[in-house]
């Protein structure tokens, strides 16, 4: 209803769609009647159990990973067996929660299943070169998403060419995304750590508090206000014709522009793994996982919003996927959506902590628990697979050739869910040093696209370097740069290319860092200098 007061009907409609799909999906989830433990009950401390067969999730058991299956649903069964088609838009005919998926043993504990060959190349061409991957997968769930707000909420690229891009318009968009994206990561959220819907959780008997939910929030609405920026300055490029767009009527009156638009639509899941891939083995270079991509780690155990729990330096890397193609290429604006969608929506179920619902992501827990492996998603594990770097389950692996050592620890009944993850100052004068570079970043990014090429003394070059060239080159290409002359001027030992300085310079690594280059951050200073400029 705020939203509806805000945005109009049309948000209204939207909001109601999106509760009664994911609502009643979930309603399948509430497998016992039990009182409502409250907010208080969980963010408590609690033991943990030193067997997990004494837990719910034994009553799965081997052999009655069917029985997810039977009827129990209210949102999507019925007493004449499912109507929803099994696994189509990656949605169990059982519900979202409270079903494992296929491959996992639920005999054995939480991660403990081998994914060696459900994530192998030959599955994976398999799910390309049959379209499993979009159609039966939560990507048709989240382009429906981006198609929905394409209709109802269009960027309004003719109001930014007339007026510039405005404080009502950014604070308009940003309302938009922020509810859009709370909804979906809160609705999560609540089902599996308030309602408790589902029972696997990988790390039993650990809950988040609340000081670590503040710290994981505010992190999360930095990377809702950046998705917002970047958004408005691809809508100034559209506006000022320094990048190209298709409309949607010269799409629908022209097959072949109709037929590129959709061969993109399905290209983004797969691209937007490849590039997370070669984005996130970038930022586990030494200096720049020390300074940036260290923050997104101390969810060790992550919950949803644990997602987009980043760094900004890193969600400055990680949305430059949504540059390419649309900042190349002459496409719909949606497909620039659809990525974006892509980029905030997909991490949220991904970052669970649970086995058994809609998107749950054994891989990618993985890499949080175990720090060095498994880089990607799981549409790009076979490169980890190929790279030595793939775990294919908790605890022991055959797999894994990498850098990192096991450690066990005892059970401990009192242990914090994040000790690291909660708000505070730098921890050393190394870190705010690199604190005040990045905020100094994302001052000038501002000043460099809106408020200089309206001044009426605009300062068109310092030093002889154009102020364009000079605010894109600081903003793309000098957080590396920064990060690696703090972290060796603070005494740093470890090698500056750990944990892959086994790896050759002019080899796997050198490509890794090439390709870290014209992916991540090539895109950037296009767009950031560009935009400068009209």
């Amino acid at each position: 209803v705020l939203c509806a007061l805000f945005f109009g009907y049309h948000s209204y409609i939207l909001y109601v769609l999106l509760f009664f799909f994911f609502f009643f999906q979930a309603e399948d989830g509430i497998r016992d009647a039990q009182e409502s433990r409250g907010l208080g009950d969980v963010y408590k401390r609690q033991g943990i159990n030193a067997e997990y067969g004494a837990s719910r999730a034994v009553a799965m058991g081997k052999g009655q990973a069917s029985a997810r299956r039977e009827p129990k649903s209210l949102g999507i069964m019925d007493n004449r067996g499912p109507w929803w088609p099994d696994g189509f838009a990656g949605i169990s005919a059982s519900g979202l929660f409270g079903c494992a998926p296929e491959w996992v043993d639920t005999s054995v504990k939480p991660g403990g299943s081998s994914q060696k060959e459900t994530l192998g190349v030959r599955k994976t061409a398999q799910l390309v070169l049959s379209f499993r991957y979009f159609f039966m997968s939560p990507n048709l769930v989240w382009f429906a998403m981006a198609f929905g707000i394409h209709i109802l909420f269009p960027y309004d690229i003719s109001g930014v060419e007339r007026d510039g891009i405005t404080p009502k318009m950014f604070g308009t968009r940003f309302a938009l995304n922020y509810s859009v994206a709370f909804a979906y990561y809160g609705f999560f959220f609540a089902g599996l750590y308030l309602a408790k819907w589902s029972n696997r959780k990988f790390q039993p008997g650990v809950w988040p508090t609340a000081g670590n939910m503040a710290h994981n929030l505010w992190y999360w609405s930095l990377a809702i206000l950046q998705w917002t920026w970047w958004e408005m300055v691809m809508v100034k490029l559209w506006a000022s014709k320094a990048a190209a767009y298709t409309s949607d009527a010269q799409i629908i009156s022209d097959p072949s522009t109709l037929a590129l638009n959709v061969g993109w639509v399905l290209l983004i899941p797969l691209w937007r793994d490849l590039h997370f891939y070669i984005a996130h083995r970038f930022i586990h270079i030494r200096a720049i996982y020390k300074y940036v991509h260290s923050l997104h780690h101390r969810n060790a155990d992550p919950e949803p919003f644990s997602g987009m729990t980043m760094h900004p330096i890193e969600h400055l890397y990680y949305f430059s996927n949504a540059f390419i193609p649309s900042l190349y290429l002459n496409l719909s604006p949606l497909v620039f959506l659809w990525n974006f969608i892509h980029l905030t929506i997909a991490p949220g179920a991904g970052h669970s902590g649970f086995e058994d619902h809609f998107q749950s992501d054994q891989y990618h827990y993985i890499h949080h628990a175990k720090f060095e492996c498994n880089y990607g998603s799981p549409m790009s594990a076979f490169i980890d697979q190929m790279c030595g770097t793939f775990r294919e389950s908790l605890g022991r692996t055959k797999e894994y050739k990498g850098e990192w050592q096991e450690q066990h620890e005892p059970n401990n009944p009192n242990k914090l869910w994040s000790p690291q993850a909660a708000l505070g100052l730098p921890s050393g004068a190394d870190h705010t040093v690199y604190t005040l570079f990045w905020m100094a970043i994302f001052v000038l990014v501002p000043w460099g696209v809106l408020f200089n090429p309206v001044s009426t003394s605009p300062i068109h070059e310092i030093a002889g370097i154009p102020i364009h060239n000079l605010v894109g080159v600081l903003t793309a290409y000098s957080p590396p740069m920064v990060a690696l002359l703090v972290c060796k001027l603070s005494g740093d030992k470890m090698s500056w290319r750990w944990p892959f300085q086994k790896e050759h310079l002019a080899g796997r690594f050198g490509v890794f860092l090439m390709l870290g280059w014209v992916a991540c951050m090539l895109p950037v200073y296009h767009a950031t200098t560009w935009a400068c400029v009209v």
